[in-house]
């Protein structure tokens, strides 16, 4: 090819190039008021998960907002047994009740979950029945509470 043919795009030397935008900075902390603590009535069947800041917070930015959806579905679902929190759920299931995750997605979140010690994955039932997880919230900032019936 010969140099005439190549047509190079100059750009304008007069026009400056925009700048990326930049995160405005934060303010000072500023007094906030005092969380109101309310008691919550809960029904028959229904959980109430809680997220502690400042360390549901740690957790959020060390483990991302996908994994904590991940575990708040399983947190719905687990039952108390022996005094633990155990969950039977599959892959797919966690995804479908997310919806804005894939199969894939989820499976990776349950691992990395697993990897942090947040599920303790409990021996297979049986080869079609989904895997069983023992939840261990230590450390999370999350708590579930249940109704006593």
């Amino acid at each position: 090819m010969s140099v005439e043919q190549l047509t190079l795009l100059d750009p304008a030397p007069d026009t400056p190039a925009k700048r990326p935008a930049r995160p405005r900075a934060r303010r000072p902390d500023l007094p906030r008021p005092a969380a109101q603590s309310k008691t919550v009535a809960l029904g028959a069947g229904e959980v109430l998960v809680e997220h502690r800041y400042p360390e549901a917070l740690g957790f959020l930015r060390e483990h991302g907002p996908d994994a904590v959806a991940v575990l708040t579905v399983l947190l719905v679902d687990a039952e108390v047994v022996e005094g633990r929190l155990v969950v039977a759920a599959s892959t797919r299931g966690v995804a479908e009740r997310l919806g804005f995750l894939s199969k894939d997605s989820a499976h990776r979140r349950l691992r990395q979950l697993r990897r942090a010690g947040v599920l303790e994955a409990r021996p297979s039932t049986g080869p079609m029945d989904p895997p069983t997880y023992v939840v261990h919230l230590d450390g999370t900032g999350i708590a579930v509470t249940r109704p006593s019936n």
